[in-house]
């Protein structure tokens, strides 16, 4: 019979491990590494993670890799953090791309943040997250709006949740108009007086001068009356009240009463009104409460209003900008004073009769709900995300009213709309008690609520406006996570990994899982001492998204420093899922060799980010490179092939490949297994012509064998073991003649 030829062309099918190698398809590999099918017709060297970030102008090179000295060994896959503001740092509304990186020991107060902009390119430190001495920050950024929000996920008990952002606004006047990192926490004033003169105030809050008119002016009756400060942050968010210790006796019944409200300067220039604020507060409000009958207990119920304040806007206009007695109507307009020992501003208004508002009607929630917000030393929670304009965050610590810190490992809770520094003590989802799992990741996808415990998906369905109609649609066993980076929100729908596979979300479509019929599952050890999924994930693992090429980048151990020969124990291994041909690649020291890692994300060229520590307390910044880059672990088996007779017993002659290569000469580029064996040799081939010279265009290597070999199947493996190259490859054939000889079962 006449020589024949089997040719591959398509090599997009990337590993499959689940079989044997003799039944997996032809555009399949039985052990493929450093190489990627992902581009038709073209087997090519795999990309890396060494890239070097570019500017918002695609520059080539930048000065802003280095971070800097800082440690991020405890923390492999946290700290860094891609935003975008409406401000850039000259405070202008032109927009700005960000990057945040947070490492795990920092200096001597604590893990250090760091803010990078890319137009000035440098990196700024705006403080720290941890007490000093912590070791084992483990950073992480939630973006909302022009501010984003820094907490450590572990149970630090010196970590403080924090938040750096754009201020813009006035307080009576003074610009507040900065980049400011400061406190996640709500604070109510410390102080505050209710005064009976215009010459007698307490610096640094507001003062409250309240004068009762005569029996028949109004609706007010005689009794025992008790005030209550707050502030209010960023217009939307109030803090709890500040009972002030002085009451007040109203005499006559049915009287008015006029109120003026002393804001506060340190001297007597009206340039600096407003200083002795908190640079985020945006206001105020008195409320009022009765005595009993004696003046010695203050009443149950709610706080009633008494005037709302505000220290934006511009007098003499109609917006806010002073005081009202009423949540509706127009404001008093602030009156500056700049006598060096009175107050500053002063703004008088009437109330005829009390208010109908009360802080639980203006804020949707009790102001005996417990304590509304989180920020004492020690407190955090374990991971959030802002979604439906809520921030959802889970596996919290939380200070009460008496000054307990406890832990809900099982607990999400939730913010009232569009007031994400607040949470209630009854704004909670206990979807599952009772377990041994806690709460890891939470994401966000349209109207669904993705809550990853250690084992368990919940997914709750929270499209509702009112809470009270949130509800459970669908619980996951095997689906969680061991790490909150194992989880990536993408274009196409939410990605995670753990020890049982691959899993895209897309919609209405379910869940998918990718890798199951191509991977060996569960925990034994495969063909050429390949782990299974089982194996080589772990509680390090973490997960990207290379958008260019719709790449899905594994990395498989983020606090792994090891460097050993086999695939799967190194900290710089991934695994490449392309999700054009549903194909799986491994890549061995594919990120930076030797070096713990923070976990990816996206920045302001799409480009995939990450950054890596050396070990001698140098950061650098790198981005996911997924053009052919060099490699001397090249490695690609094809099936076992039986030229479609089983039975039959056919003669080799030759191998041919097409190919590219950057490198001077591959040396022993092609070797063989027979018959399903797993020892791939290179002894019958011809020595002088297996060999792949330098070949800046397609060149085809023929590789005879000294004498034909009689087999019944084969698999050919291409490799550069020990040089460096890229390399691309077109075709592989093997040249071959049937016989009309029977297997016989002996020789396979």
């Amino acid at each position: 019979m006449p020589k024949q030829t089997v040719t591959l062309r398509d090599f997009s099918g990337g590993l499959s491990s689940q079989k044997d190698k003799r039944d997996i398809a032809d555009n399949e590999s039985s052990f493929c590494q450093d190489v990627i099918g992902d581009q038709v017709g073209v087997l090519r060297t795999m990309g890396y993670g060494e890239g070097t970030p570019r500017d918002i102008n695609l520059s080539s090179t930048t000065s802003f890799a280095t971070v800097g000295n800082h440690d991020i060994s405890g923390a492999g896959g946290y700290g860094l953090k891609h935003f975008e503001f409406d401000y850039n740092k000259a405070k202008s509304n032109s927009g700005e791309h960000y990057i945040c990186a947070i490492d795990d020991t920092g200096n001597s107060s604590g893990s250090q943040c760091k803010v990078l902009d890319y137009t000035n390119e440098t990196w700024t430190e705006i403080g720290d997250i941890s007490g000093a001495g912590v070791t084992t920050c483990q950073g992480s950024v939630i973006p909302i709006g022009n501010k984003i929000i820094l907490h450590d996920t572990t149970t630090n008990t010196s970590s403080t949740v924090k938040q750096y952002g754009y201020v813009g606004h006035k307080q009576i006047g003074l610009a507040q108009d900065s980049f400011l990192f400061t406190d996640f926490k709500i604070s109510p004033p410390t102080t505050g007086n209710t005064v009976t003169n215009d010459t007698t105030f307490t610096d640094g809050t507001f003062n409250v001068r309240i004068v009762a008119g005569d029996a028949g002016t109004g609706r007010w009756q005689a009794g025992y009356y008790v005030f209550g400060l707050t502030y209010i942050y960023e217009k939307k968010m109030e803090s709890t009240v500040y009972p002030m210790a002085t009451q007040r006796q109203i005499a006559n019944d049915d009287c008015l009463l006029n109120i003026s409200v002393y804001a506060d300067s340190d001297d007597g220039l009206s340039s600096n009104l407003g200083q002795d604020y908190p640079p985020n507060v945006t206001g105020g409000r008195l409320y009022w409460k009765f005595y009993d009958n004696t003046g010695s207990r203050i009443s149950d119920g709610e706080w009633n209003l008494l005037c709302d304040i505000d220290l934006t806007g511009v007098a003499n206009q109609d917006n806010a900008y002073g005081v009202r007695s009423k949540m509706t109507g127009h404001y008093t307009d602030w009156t500056i004073s700049n006598g060096a020992s009175t107050p500053h501003a002063i703004a008088t208004v009437t109330a005829i009769e009390p208010s109908i508002d009360t802080y639980a009607t203006i804020n949707g929630y009790s102001s005996n709900d417990g304590n509304l917000t989180i920020g004492n030393t020690g407190d955090g929670f374990k991971t959030g995300v802002f979604a439906n304009r809520r921030l959802f965050i889970a596996n919290v610590r939380k200070t009460t009213n008496e000054g307990v810190q406890r832990k809900h490992a099982d607990r999400i809770m939730y913010s009232p709309v569009n007031k994400e520094n607040i949470f209630p003590d009854s704004n909670f989802i206990d979807v599952a008690l009772g377990d041994a799992e806690q709460y890891i990741k939470l994401e966000s996808v349209g109207d669904r609520l993705f809550a990853y415990k250690t084992n368990t998906l919940y997914i709750i369905n929270i499209g509702s406006p009112n809470p009270g109609g949130w509800f459970l649609e669908a619980t996951h066993k095997g689906y969680g996570v061991l790490h909150p980076n194992a989880v990536i929100k993408t274009p196409f729908g939410i990605t995670w990994v753990n020890q049982n596979g691959l899993y895209v979300y897309e919609g209405g479509s379910g869940i998918t899982e990718l890798v199951g019929e191509k991977f060996l599952n569960g925990y034994k050890t495969g063909l050429f001492n390949l782990k299974s999924w089982g194996q080589t994930i772990t509680a390090g693992s973490i997960i990207g998204y290379y958008a260019k090429e719709s790449h899905i980048i594994i990395a498989l151990d983020s606090r792994s420093t090891t460097n050993n020969t086999n695939f799967g124990g190194n900290g710089s291994d991934v695994i490449v899922y392309d999700l054009k041909t549903r194909s799986i690649w491994l890549g061995k020291n594919r990120l930076k060799s030797g070096e713990v890692v923070s976990n990816f994300d996206y920045d302001a060229n799409g480009d995939l980010l990450y950054y890596s520590e050396n070990g001698s307390g140098t950061i650098t910044l790198r981005i996911w490179d997924g053009s052919p880059q060099n490699s001397s672990n090249i490695s690609y088996q094809t099936k076992d092939f039986d030229f479609g007779t089983p039975s039959k017993r056919k003669k080799i002659y030759a191998f041919y490949v097409t190919y590219k290569s950057t490198a001077t000469s591959i040396a022993n580029a092609l070797s063989y297994a027979l018959n399903g064996s797993t020892s791939y040799v290179t002894s019958d081939l011809s020595s002088d012509s297996n060999t792949l010279d330098q070949a800046t265009s397609f060149e085809i290597a023929k590789i005879p064998l000294n004498d034909p070999l009689e087999v019944q199947s084969i698999s050919v493996r291409i490799s550069s073991i020990g040089e460096a190259t890229q390399l691309l490859v077109n075709d592989i054939s093997i040249e071959y003649r049937p016989t009309y000889k029977r297997q016989d079962d002996t020789n396979i």
